[in-house]
């Protein structure tokens, strides 16, 4: 069996501030940005939390199975760059596997073609990885890397975010669990952590907290997606959302007001789809709703009154021709999906990808008089054309 890696300079705290800052610079620059005056955003210094010692001891715990991984040109140059986590490793084969952001993989007009993907670990070591999955839709993508040491993993876990609107204590709502999950509370403190790919391969940590506030850019991106108060670099997407007690509850995405993060029960289920059939898991009923209890701040959508009385729900912003022709209508309340209760839209997930392919019963309070219907939509698969920008 091969010998634990040595760590990298046992003389020095392995998460202390480097030449590489754990908070972010009063600026960060914005790429593939056009415009001159629109190319950087200023952050406020109090937009993420200090890392205080219990937090650090948490990222002590994970930080070396969190990667950097980078698209390497024909000149061994380093084209885009993100963050991964190690999550299952074999001490037989000696073989990893780790998930990522797609962007690095991907290919435009502005970036010439990669050569080939590397991961670099913790102390710089670097190993080229092969593609096994690579997911534009969900922004996903899986490598596969041969390693001559034993890595460190990282748990993903199931994430249970709806809220009771019953519970008496309205400043810490409690949750319905649904599964075997981590309850995440608002307000909840949440991590996320990322490293560069260069010298000295620093570990970026930042700390924010969970929150079922409405995100502006919600509308362009996919409705699973959730929010954490933080703000990260782009080098950090790819890398993991963790909580108090280090697990995964996601993948960091990156934004100019927060961090959204696409949470581990779709990463999860994506996975055991692909292992199975060899397909990406991407369902669709051609219905963008948002989760009851954090519809209050939409922009775009007031939320009827009469549906805040002891019910939870989907509630439907928009719906397409096909969901609109059988009397789905924006504000309509969805409870159910195939009788199972549907308190959000990772429940609502949950379900779909059981069924690609099949007809599923929506159970429906409707937003005019509050009466109860039963719709039947085809879960689909969506098309390119239709995937998350």
């Amino acid at each position: 069996m091969a010998e634990s890696p040595p760590a990298k300079r046992r003389d020095v705290d392995p998460i202390a501030p480097t030449e590489h800052p754990w908070n972010l610079p009063a600026r960060l620059e914005l790429p593939h940005c056009s415009c001159k005056d629109e190319g950087y955003v200023v952050i406020p210094r109090e937009a993420n939390l200090p890392i205080d010692a219990e937090a650090r001891r948490v990222v002590a715990g994970v930080s070396q199975a969190v990667v950097a991984v980078a698209s390497i040109d024909d000149d061994g140059d380093q084209l885009r760059k993100a963050s991964g986590i190690i999550t299952e490793f074999d001490e037989t084969s000696m073989i990893g596997t780790i998930f990522s952001s797609a962007t690095v993989a991907k290919c435009d007009c502005f970036f010439p073609r990669f050569e080939k993907i590397k991961v670099y670990l913790f102390d710089g070591a670097s190993y080229d990885a092969t593609i096994t999955a690579c997911d534009y839709h969900w922004n996903l993508l899986v490598l596969s890397v041969s390693f001559d040491r034993v890595v460190k993993t990282m748990k993903l876990v199931e994430i249970s975010e709806n809220r009771n609107s019953r519970d008496p204590c309205h400043e810490r709502n409690s949750l319905l669990p649904h599964s075997s999950c981590e309850n995440l509370y608002p307000g909840d403190i949440i991590i996320g952590l990322g490293r560069w790919a260069e010298e000295p391969f620093g570990l970026q940590a930042n700390c924010g907290l969970y929150s079922t506030e409405r995100w502006s850019a919600f509308r362009r991106l996919c409705q699973e997606m959730q929010k954490a108060t933080f703000l990260n670099t782009y080098t950090a997407i790819g890398g993991p959302a963790i909580n108090r007690n280090g697990r995964v509850i996601g993948m960091l995405f990156q934004s100019r007001t927060c961090t959204p993060f696409l949470p581990s029960n779709i990463i999860i289920r994506w996975w055991e789809h692909f292992k199975n059939t060899g397909k990406y898991c991407r369902p669709t009923i051609r219905v963008l709703g948002v989760n009851l209890h954090n519809a209050q701040s939409s922009p775009w959508l007031k939320v009827p009154t009469t549906l805040h009385e002891g019910l939870d729900g989907l509630l439907v912003e928009l719906a397409s021709q096909t969901a609109s022709a059988v009397g789905l209508r924006q504000k309509d309340l969805i409870i159910q999906c195939n009788r199972r209760c549907v308190a959000t839209s990772l429940q609502l997930f949950e379900i779909l990808v059981e069924n690609i392919g099949k007809m599923v019963e929506l159970t429906v309070i409707k937003e005019e008089d509050g009466s109860t219907h039963s719709i039947y939509l085809p879960v689909e698969e969506a098309v390119e054309e239709n995937f998350h920008s």
